[in-house]
């Protein structure tokens, strides 16, 4: 049987891990009530951080569950089969939105270069055309 450390430092990773996903598929969800209900948008995220930190609150039930001397059967499966639930559908979420998230950014961070790269030409295009109006002839030296 793995030592006491060995464990929690693999719950606390499992909890870390999965706390991201969370964070990161909770916002995704937040853009989007927010995007979608510009009314009710607020109140909506609220609504959906609660839940979030409800349906997550069984690891507090997990790590505590050894120091618990009574019989944890009932509890057990009232508590984890939720939660496993919801940390099933999450997982998928994240599987699902990282790639929609990498092509946006992708989206966004191409389209920013190309207005930059034609930002350059058309304030290069505006320099030469300054240059034609004052007559200033530009000598160009061959190689």
């Amino acid at each position: 049987m793995p030592s006491k450390a060995a464990q929690h430092i693999a719950f606390f990773f499992v909890l870390l891990a999965s706390a991201g996903l969370h964070y990161y598929v909770f916002t995704n969800f937040k853009r989007l009530l927010l995007r979608d209900y510009p009314r009710l948008g607020k109140r909506l995220v609220r609504i959906a951080a609660w839940t979030f930190i409800l349906m997550d609150s069984p690891f507090l039930f997990l790590f505590v569950r050894g120091w618990l001397s009574f019989d944890q059967t009932v509890l057990t499966r009232v508590l984890l089969y939720p939660f496993s639930i919801w940390q099933s559908v999450l997982l998928l979420w994240s599987v699902i939105l990282v790639p929609i998230s990498l092509w946006r950014r992708t989206r966004m961070s191409v389209d920013f270069l190309k207005r930059r790269v034609l930002q350059y030409r058309t304030t290069g295009k505006m320099a030469l055309e300054e240059l034609a109006e004052e007559n200033i002839e530009l000598e160009v030296a061959p190689e």
